[in-house]
């Protein structure tokens, strides 16, 4: 099957992300990267990149123009807001969320019409800041060229709650709206999920634990339900509020794979926690989105787990696709960290990276996809530059073209002490030619 790439960059204002067109410290991101038929996207701000105009300071205006730059990159890569089949909301407030949800359901009945009937599979969460302290949503998507193209057709599953499905007009703009899954040629996109009851509408436990195991099966369904199985999940991202939460969380997931999925207690998914300051409802405490295939032996959909050591994350396949679990700053053969010095968390993170992605195969070069983490937002421009001369030394290709990237801050990282984590989606063919 096709797995060609091709690299669109970011331009803000004519000026394109690249080094030396913007300095070390500045932002560099590729505005899009197609993988086959899948369009990876920067995640989009709430202000006019065209112009570089001062940033509204209304939520409603910030939605808009974060759609509309997400529009122009799916536009610019061949493609539509018609066919985004994934989306990674951040906000800053979790009072923004109605006025977020109507926005985003107007956007699309003016710009994306096929999105109100059959919505994208969709993650949001509250964090306490952006790249900037003005910007108050960010929004991620992954999309496709073509819905119809060979071997990588779009299936849509839809989500019911209270018998009612999570598409307008079925609920008010202001509702939670998306997809159960959308799966793209082999890859299972799976939504958040939450230990909400779909029939009565509400969480009716208060412990992380019962929560978990509730996400955990509503996971195995969703994956089932494609043709595929618990067994081949990919890539969790688990969402949190504590540290605590999440240590509760992989107790309760080592469990439940060892009684449902055994293959996966030996090899599990690539995974990354984040702790977020909310998530879309104060009583869930945990909320998992998840990526697999549709089903195995599916042409040019083997997976493969591939191991890490001391100095490097875990990773698995999917067709051309390599995920990896998320990577901090801990010292690989100690687990220490070095306390308050950002930089050398960074490049020790990024060592990390760089290692798995060799033992998987890849390289550096083959990076398409980060999101990046900071528990201090007066790190940023250090985080960016020393991104930048990691690539000057071992992926000079990703110097000229960046990937993809999204950013967020997080009350915590990983574990007590650690200030940054990244998490990385790669290929595992050379990237060239683009």
């Amino acid at each position: 099957m096709n797995w060609d790439l091709h690299y669109y960059p970011t331009y803000w204002a004519g000026k394109k992300l690249v080094y030396p067109d913007v300095p070390r410290e500045h932002p560099k991101f590729a505005q899009s990267i197609v993988v086959g038929n899948l369009v990876f996207v920067s995640g989009c701000v709430g202000q006019d990149v065209r112009t570089m105009a001062p940033t509204p300071e209304g939520v409603e205006d910030q939605v808009r123009l974060a759609l509309a730059n997400t529009k122009l990159a799916m536009e610019t890569a061949g493609s539509s807001m018609n066919n985004v089949i994934k989306t990674f909301f951040l906000i800053t407030s979790l009072d923004d969320y109605q006025a977020v949800r109507k926005t985003e359901t107007e956007f699309y009945e003016e710009y994306a019409p096929a999105l109100i009937k059959k919505p994208p599979a969709a993650t949001l969460m509250v964090i306490p800041s952006l790249a900037r302290p003005e910007f108050r949503v960010e929004y991620e998507v992954i999309g496709v060229v073509d819905r119809n193209a060979a071997d990588w057709s779009v299936t849509y599953y839809p989500e019911f709650w209270g018998g009612k499905e999570l598409a307008y007009p079925h609920v008010p703009k202001e509702h939670a709206k998306f997809a159960r899954s959308q799966v793209a040629g082999g890859l299972v996109v799976l939504s958040g999920c939450q230990a909400l009851d779909h029939e009565s509408v509400r969480v009716e436990t208060s412990d992380v634990r019962d929560q978990s195991r509730l996400v955990l099966e509503k996971i195995r369904i969703g994956m089932e339900e494609t043709g595929g199985s618990m067994n081949s999940l990919v890539k969790t991202q688990v969402f949190v509020k504590t540290l605590d939460d999440l240590r509760a969380y992989r107790e309760v997931e080592r469990e439940f794979f060892l009684e449902h999925a055994p293959g996966l207690s030996r090899k599990p998914p690539a995974s990354t926690g984040f702790v977020v300051e909310e998530l879309p409802r104060p009583e869930f405490l945990v909320e998992v989105e998840a990526f697999g295939v549709a089903g195995a032996g599916l042409p040019g959909w083997s997976t493969c787990f591939h191991k890490g050591n001391e100095a490097a994350a875990s990773a698995v396949s999917a067709g051309n696709l390599l995920f990896l679990s998320g990577v901090d700053g801990t010292k690989p053969d100690t687990g220490e960290i070095e306390a308050d010095d950002i930089e050398q968390q960074i490049l020790t993170a990024l060592d990390k990276v760089k290692t798995a992605l060799e033992m998987a195969g890849g390289s550096m070069d083959n990076v398409i996809k980060t999101l990046m983490m900071l528990k201090r937002l007066e790190d940023y421009s250090t985080m960016r530059r020393a991104e930048f001369e990691f690539f000057e030394r071992h992926a000079p290709g990703l110097v000229t073209r960046p990937p993809v990237s999204t950013f967020m801050r997080l009350p915590e990282i990983s574990r007590p002490g650690t200030l940054f984590q990244i998490d990385v989606t790669a290929v595992l063919e050379d990237r060239e030619p683009l």
